[in-house]
């Protein structure tokens, strides 16, 4: 090998630039220049080469060169010859890559050059023209997604790209093909664009892996038990009109109050399949396009109170005395007849009745008892975000008297058990939750001071230890009015039934376990809504550009605010350069909004009353 000589290294070819006793120098076709040894290179011609932009190779019919070479062989050179008129450094290199290519003839330049097998070859160019082919339909989709023109034969090439819209994927070739980064809001942008997607498809379920479809376990029969008949006497259950799964109804006579619970625990007994699905649940989600319950639908149709003119139940009798605290007189297994109320119909028929007076009377008492050992009441705007008709209606969920009543009575269910459960030493779920690190004495109602007193409050704890709930006021307690619902309100009625019924006791440590995975799923399931319910939210003002409202600045950083939307009980960030203060009230102008980033631009402009 001298200077010049043209030489194959890796693959690629390079010209040997300089030779000395154990290294040669040489320049690659990439314009690196390399010092490496006689071994590592292969001598293809030598030389003189001065350039390496070979150009391209001439046509030759090579199945006619195969006819002429039958059961010939050739030295490297005397093919070159044969093939292309001339033994010249270009000459070389395309011999070279037809060798490599192995399609007509095979061999080296070391070892000579013969016909390859022509049945190889035919099963190489079939291969070949499959390829061709396979490039061809390729070329031909990545055209029709760069003119929007993707037919529904199309969409089952695009599922990769859904894969990255939907969080299951961090690449994808066509993407890369395409020139667009491998990432979901990219992803999600160009299935919309495309028509794959719709418009308000939600992929948050699938990026967060929070599983949305119905629970397929099968529910076992009722058992043939002993249950107290209580269905000479109405029991009323009163939720929200959209509401399809009502699990808790109330009643009050005799001084008592009556908290009748949906009984599933009749049938999903602990470790069962369905216990073991609503377990890796957590809770029910309710998304703004579809509801995900945490029991398979039988549990409603069978335990939904008032779904039927009489249903299964557990009824927690308590007392409420003077001082307010509730004292649980008895639970048992009932058969209950329930009426079902909106709360606008509870307000109309119900609340003036001499038994919800005599109930609201019992539940302010509980009331101030929790007002005197610290609960707090944190008054900020509630919203419920469905679909209809392919449309998006956001409802505010105002705090009216039939929503407090209904709200106390399920508190005190969940006191009373609680403390009786605590005090008879028996293993159960309870909730605490630390008090808030804040002075509560400088805060007042204002929305701002609202705002800061929930993000100083920690989250409740659902755990095997009786303790203080200090945002309730309460000492102990649980959750057992939402077994429907909750995995934790299930677990409870599964102990209590078992503590009913004189079975041996569920222990501590499985209750834990089963409260963390719940917990852990139900933290995720929260999340997801909270993106579901943002991401509809956008949709629906990009859906109404000429909205306008107002909200209330609850913090401030520099020229950066958080407003405190409250039609929407929704915080957005915003910028303003004039003087605002934190509490002051702002008129809101809408810019835009993008869903896919999660994204709202508003113009914030300062009401007169507070320039």
């Amino acid at each position: 090998m001298n200077s010049g000589s043209l030489v194959i290294y890796k693959g690629k070819a390079a010209l040997i630039s300089a030779v000395s006793k154990d290294k040669i120098e040489i320049r690659t076709q990439d314009g690196e220049n390399r010092s490496v040894r006689m071994k590592d290179v292969e001598l293809l011609h030598p030389g003189p080469v001065t350039a390496l932009n070979f150009p391209e190779m001439p046509n030759v019919e090579w199945q006619e060169l195969q006819e002429l070479a039958d059961g010939c062989s050739f030295s490297f050179a005397e093919f070159t010859e044969l093939a292309f008129g001339n033994t010249s450094p270009a000459a070389a290199w395309w011999t070279w890559n037809i060798l490599k290519e192995g399609l007509y003839f095979t061999g080296s330049v070391e070892s000579g050059v013969t016909l390859q097998d022509p049945e190889k070859t035919a099963e190489m160019l079939k291969k070949n023209q499959e390829k061709e082919n396979k490039k061809k339909l390729r070329d031909e989709l990545i055209a029709r997604i760069k003119n929007n023109s993707v037919t529904p034969d199309d969409f089952k090439f695009l599922r990769e790209i859904e894969a990255v819209g939907n969080g299951e994927s961090e690449s994808s070739s066509l993407m890369k093909e395409l020139g667009i980064e491998a990432a979901p809001n990219k992803a999600h942008t160009l299935l919309c664009r495309l028509g794959v997607w719709q418009e308000l498809y939600d992929p948050w379920p699938a990026r967060l892996g929070v599983d949305i479809e119905m629970p397929q376990a099968q529910l076992a029969e009722l058992p043939g038990e002993e249950r107290e008949d209580l269905t000479s006497e109405t029991a009323y259950a009163i939720d929200d009109a959209s509401s399809n799964d009502p699990d808790d109804a109330i009643a009050f006579k005799n001084g008592l109050l009556y908290v009748h619970v949906a009984d599933p625990s009749a049938v999903v007994i602990p470790g069962s399949e369905a216990d073991d699905e609503a377990s890796w649940r957590g809770e029910s989600s309710y998304l703004p396009e579809i509801e995900s319950p945490m029991l398979p639908p039988a549990a409603v149709e069978r335990f939904g109170l008032g779904l039927k003119s009489t249903s299964p139940a557990m009824t927690f009798v308590i007392r409420i005395d003077d001082n307010g605290t509730p004292q649980l007189e008895k639970m048992f297994l009932s058969t209950v007849h329930v009426e079902r109320h909106s709360y606008e119909s509870a307000a109309e028929q119900l609340m003036d009745t001499p038994e919800f007076t005599a109930m609201r009377n019992a539940l302010d008492r509980f009331k101030q008892m929790r007002t005197e050992n610290g609960a707090l009441f944190i008054k900020l705007p509630e919203v419920k975000t469905s679909m209809q008709n392919d449309e998006i209606i956001i409802k505010p969920c105002p705090v009216t008297p039939e929503r407090e009543l209904v709200a106390n009575a399920m508190l005190c269910a969940g006191a009373a058990v609680a403390a009786f459960m605590d005090k008879e030493g028996i293993p159960f779920p309870y909730v605490t939750q630390a008090a808030p690190d804040i002075d509560l004495s400088t805060l007042s109602d204002s929305l701002a001071d609202m705002f800061e007193l929930r993000r100083n409050c920690a989250a409740g704890i659902t755990g095997v230890v009786a303790g203080k709930h200090s945002g309730l006021g309460l000492i102990p307690y649980s959750r057992v009015t939402s077994p429907l619902r909750r995995y934790a309100d299930l677990l409870a009625h599964q102990q209590i039934r078992r503590y009913l019924k004189g079975e041996p006791l569920l222990e501590l440590e499985y209750i834990a376990k089963r409260l963390t995975r719940a917990d852990e799923a139900g933290s995720l399931r929260h999340k997801l809504e909270k993106y579901a319910n943002e991401y509809f939210l956008l949709h629906y003002l990009k859906r109404h550009p000429e909205w306008q409202g107002r909200g209330t600045v609850v913090e401030k950083q520099g020229d950066r605010l958080t407003v405190l939307i409250p039609e929407f009980a929704y915080c957005s960030k915003s910028r303003f350069n004039g003087h605002l203060n934190r509490g002051d009230e702002v008129e809101l102008l809408y810019n835009d909004s993008d869903p896919v980033e999660l994204k709202l631009h508003l113009q914030v402009k300062k009401l007169q009353e507070n320039a």
